[in-house]
């Protein structure tokens, strides 16, 4: 009873703060947020406290709490079990321990899925590139040893995980990451990358060069896990997809497409224009998600597409990023999103009422 009385008050709580910090989000103005299709909330207007105080009280801080114990046992069982290893060397080698490492996560991201009432589905999509690539593109295609990249939209703040518990892929985290205690090895372990942030020419040089220099020992060798990069910057509500940025596409590999699509709800988990705590709030209180992960077939780029589509971009790898893009949409039936991710965060910085946050930009739509 001491435990219930205690969530209770504790849910209560956190619901009220949480709609405390999405008042703007609720009251809709068709006028704004209508200029922001793709990084709008479509929820909110239906969110009402009587839908949420029951999962607030009975569901949130238990799952909250029992998400906590399962990432805690994750990173303790993985800094344990790669005792003796230097990833400053490079990444662990094929074998028993990484095998038993791979199926704890699996184990653990499995766990955090139940609990946080997401049901995942994997579906692969038979997908023709003939208008992209040409009609005799399967014959031609260069044979490599093991796929080295994977493309997906980026909607929620469980999408990482979603992917681990079902592809197990790795990923290309900012190189932040690489000395942050625990957290790193973590990331470690399942074969990624860091790539460095910033705007200088110097640092995209050498985060181009990390993704070409892995791109190629995968192809070329077999070894190590393909990487998942979200090619759009940034994440969307899930109806469309953003233009995707050079890294993935500069070095003409192969790539395997892969979107989300996480069915409707009363509310989304989509990280677009919220804080993150109130949306982990809010997405806890609610009972059930469902996610499918569609898998598409293999693209590699030729003469054909950079011929034949020629007018679809000034460089090679704007053209093959159009192409992947255009077909994912085409795929999920996504939306294209031309809003730059500049504008998303002057929106963003309104809806939060960050201080001194100006009203968004007034432009017109071009989809």
């Amino acid at each position: 009873m001491i435990y219930l009385s205690v969530q209770a008050v504790v849910g209560i709580i956190a619901i009220e703060y949480a709609f405390a910090r999405t008042k703007r989000f609720r009251e809709v103005d068709e006028g704004r947020d209508g200029q922001y299709p793709h990084f709008r909330r479509h929820d909110a207007k239906h969110w009402k406290r009587w839908k949420f105080y029951p999962g607030a009280m009975f569901l949130m801080p238990t799952r909250l709490l029992l998400l906590t114990i399962d990432g805690f046992f994750l990173t303790t069982f993985v800094s344990i079990f790669t005792i003796g290893h230097n990833f400053k060397k490079g990444p662990m080698k094929s074998g028993c321990r990484k095998w038993i490492l791979y199926f704890m996560y699996h184990v653990c991201t499995s766990f955090f899925l139940f609990v946080t009432g997401i049901n995942t589905s994997l579906k692969y999509i038979n997908v023709d590139y003939s208008y992209y690539l040409g009609e005799n593109y399967k014959k031609n295609m260069k044979k490599i040893k093991r796929t080295s990249t994977i493309v997906s939209n980026h909607v929620s703040w469980l999408d990482a995980v979603i992917y681990i518990k079902n592809i197990r892929p790795a990923f290309a985290p900012s190189a932040e990451f690489r000395n942050v205690p625990l957290l790193s090895t973590l990331i470690n372990v399942i074969d990624s990358i860091y790539i460095p942030r910033g705007g200088s020419e110097e640092k995209k040089a050498i985060a181009l060069q990390a993704i070409r220099d892995r791109q190629t020992l995968i192809e070329d060798t077999g070894k190590y896990a393909p990487f998942l990069i979200y090619a759009e910057g940034g994440t969307s509500n899930g109806t469309g997809i953003i233009k995707f940025k050079k890294g993935a596409f500069f070095s003409e590999k192969t790539i395997r497409p892969m979107f989300l699509k996480y069915r409707d709800s009363t509310v989304s988990p989509a990280f677009d224009t919220m804080e993150f705590l109130p949306l982990v709030i809010l997405t806890l209180c609610w009972a059930c998600y469902h996610c499918d992960v569609c898998v598409m077939p293999d693209i590699q780029p030729n003469d054909y597409l950079f011929e034949a589509h020629a007018d679809k971009g000034q460089e090679r790898w704007e053209i093959y990023a159009w192409a992947v893009r255009d077909a994912m949409m085409k795929a999920g039936n996504f939306q294209p999103c031309n809003i730059p991710l500049r504008t998303k965060i002057l929106y963003e910085a309104f809806m939060q009422r960050k201080k001194g946050a100006p009203e968004p930009p007034q432009h017109t739509v071009k989809e």
